[in-house]
């Protein structure tokens, strides 16, 4: 006679605890249903709203996994003061969209591990030549403290956001010495 789990139910129950066990997530934000978040970018008054609706959104981004499920691929070495950049080449057009990134930037950890440290904006500029002036997309952040960098090795215009790791030189600096 065959057995199976169902047939014998004191295995059923340790099965159903490992599969209950791993599927949760010891992250507190995992907790926060956001499916009930508002995301309207519109709805941001300020720098800090569109800040903390850009981290709220990256959230998923911390799973490694995720990103390069969703189509991030790699397109960089280690880049000291940054770290590795992922892009989504489908993002990759002439519109700012806060909540789609062009490029995610990740940093080992100690263990080697892939952590999430910053959301990048790309804005191609064709045939870029860093001896040539072009001009400096608009906004699109709330005031002054966004600062577009041309980087013709990129492609164009790039803007940092430091949304997964606290930048001392601040959230659009374009390094972090903290990953020197």
């Amino acid at each position: 006679m065959k057995t199976n789990l169902f047939t014998k139910p004191f295995l059923v129950l340790p099965v159903l605890l490992l599969a209950l066990i791993s599927s949760c997530s010891s992250d507190p934000f995992e907790d926060e249903n956001l499916q009930s978040y508002d995301f309207k970018v519109e709805k941001a008054e300020t720098l800090d709203d569109q800040l903390v609706m850009l981290a709220k959104a990256m959230r998923r981004f911390h799973n490694f996994n995720v990103a390069v499920d969703q189509g991030y691929v790699q397109v960089s070495p280690l880049v000291p003061g940054m770290g590795y950049h992922y892009a989504k080449e489908e993002y990759v057009d002439m519109k700012f969209d806060l909540l789609k990134p062009e490029i995610l930037v990740y940093h080992p950890d100690e263990n080697g591990k892939m952590q999430f440290v910053a959301a990048e904006y790309l804005i191609p500029v064709p045939n870029c030549d860093q001896t040539e002036d072009y001009t400096i997309p608009e906004g699109p952040f709330i005031g002054e403290d966004d600062h577009w960098h041309l980087n013709c090795v990129a492609g164009g215009w790039t803007l940092h956001a430091w949304v997964g790791l606290e930048n001392p030189d601040g959230v659009f600096a374009p390094f972090n010495p903290t990953l020197q």
